[in-house]
């Protein structure tokens, strides 16, 4: 199977030497932008004196607002007011759960809702050019949430979407559009944004695109999308070209807000019950180490526990303090998280199970039920689902409807869950006497055949830690099964 990451290479390669061929930089030239090259090798583009790219400077926003503060809520409406006098037309969100494809089974990006037959040229899109926000489902990020700051398994994606024939397709207006956005709908200081050059590939396609950062936080990407690539590695050009621009809706409301973490503008009243309930709160220690906490990306970091003893220097603290402060407010986040996770899911026909797309269902409600166990909290994720779907009635009412149905469901995974914890205490006493090492591979399967979670087997003596990227690890498992069948 191609490998996506070798192809943006090798376009960015080209576009690096010839930028004026493939990005509209008419429009920085006249807004007195200049080129730059950062120290990690990136193009970018911006008014400031800085040489340092969105990405190498960190966060600076956080306790340092810019732009018009906005709760998360009022972001899309103020996204749809400045978009449609522009000529775009809003669209309803899609299901999170993809029919008719076998590659994926929940929207990952906006784009997968008009992948491949709208980008193809085959369907005619709802409305061209549009404007929606897609709420897309991501597992591979799991082991990142309340760590990072920023990352969620939820991503609320506001997408400026159009397909054109080619001569018709206009990248300088599509940019002044978005320009016009953040300058005159966030408020932004065109003296804070920072454009990355940049490639972008999923879905099978590919194109360059341009990622807008300000004061360290990447708020979106508007990628042209080009080319239909083939299982080879081969592409060719669409017959018409796209625009495609993701943007994070909390990203928005968290920079102009300067929040801690983007939890607190995804869902500021869920966590203020949760809160309430459990007597958790963000400590002076937490908020000092979210601003190192960029660099603990399990994705990233090359040994995150290198990266956790780095933090910890620079905080003059030991890793072990400062991991059992953060992983407890972090399960809080994920409880928060997860809950919302499902609530989508399953609101849109999911179910938890054993295979595919059911099964990561399973493994967020699992991981969720085991934190409020662990923890000893007085939480209900039914009803943690409920608040979510209250707090987000202004923009999706239909998630309230789907309620009842969820606690049903829900209900009845914790009885299956309860059944099994009898059964895989038994595994584990028999597992204490074989005196077996637990390598990183025996802990996946373990988990995957017999339902045995890390956390149960650190209890029990058996291993000293649970692997940082584990739970990335399970959700990649049933994804790398799918794309084999």
């Amino acid at each position: 199977m191609v490998d996506i990451k070798i192809l943006k290479k090798e376009l960015k390669k080209l576009t690096d030497k010839y930028p004026e061929k493939y990005y509209p930089i008419s429009v920085f030239k006249e807004l007195n932008f200049t080129r730059k090259h950062c120290k990690c090798g990136r193009y970018f583009w911006s008014k400031s004196k800085d040489l340092l790219c969105g990405e190498c400077e960190g966060y600076q926003f956080i306790g340092n607002p810019v732009g018009k503060k906005m709760s998360f809520i009022q972001v899309w409406k103020e996204f749809s007011k400045v978009m449609q006098k522009l000529g775009y037309t809003p669209i309803a969100r899609y299901p999170v759960v993809v029919k008719g494809r076998e590659d994926i089974f929940f929207v990952h990006a906006a784009i997968n809702n008009f992948q491949p037959q709208v980008v193809k040229g085959e369907v005619s899109p709802p409305a061209n050019p549009l404007i929606q926000v897609q709420p897309c489902l991501r597992f591979n990020e799991i082991s990142n949430i309340g760590i990072t700051g920023r990352h969620n398994t939820v991503h609320m994606h506001m997408e400026q979407f159009t397909i054109q024939p080619k001569e018709k397709f206009d990248q300088a207006k599509y940019l002044k559009d978005i320009i016009i956005w953040l300058t005159k709908g966030v408020k932004l200081p065109l003296e804070e944004i920072k454009f990355h050059e940049d490639a972008w590939g999923g879905g099978g396609n590919l194109g360059v695109s341009i990622e807008y950062f300000v004061r360290g936080l990447e708020l979106g990407n508007q990628v042209y999308m080009t080319y239909d690539v083939k299982e080879d590695g081969t592409y060719t050009e669409l017959r018409n070209k796209v625009l495609d621009m993701g943007s994070g809706q909390d990203r928005v409301a968290w920079v102009t807000s300067g929040e801690p973490t983007i939890y607190e503008v995804d869902y500021p009243k869920v966590m203020d019950r949760l809160r309430k309930i459990t007597g958790v709160k963000l400590t002076p220690l937490y908020k000092n180490f979210i601003k190192h906490a960029s660099i603990l990306n399990i994705d990233e970091a090359a040994d995150i526990e290198k990266a956790w003893q780095k933090v910890a220097r620079e905080m003059n603290t030991s890793a072990q303090k400062l991991k059992e402060e953060v992983q407890k407010i972090a399960a809080l986040y994920s409880v928060a998280d997860h809950s919302q996770c499902l609530l989508f899911a399953l609101a849109d026909g999911a179910l938890p199970n054993k295979v595919g797309g059911g099964y990561n269902l399973r493994l967020v409600y699992r991981r969720a039920y085991d934190f409020i166990k662990q923890y000893e909290w007085d939480i209900s994720i039914p009803e943690v689902c409920a608040w979510h779907a209250e707090e987000l009635e202004p923009q999706y009412p239909e998630l309230i409807k789907a309620i009842p149905n969820i606690g049903t469901i829900l209900e009845s995974e914790e009885r299956k869950y309860e059944s099994t914890l009898q059964r895989i205490k038994a595994l584990v006493k028999s597992l204490k006497g074989k005196n077996e090492k637990l390598t990183n591979e025996k802990l996946l399967e373990l988990y995957d055949s017999q339902g045995i979670t890390p956390d149960l087997l650190v209890k029990e003596g058996l291993i000293k830690s649970i692997p940082s990227d584990f739970y990335i690890r399970v959700a990649k498992l049933h994804k790398e099964k799918k794309q084999k069948n």
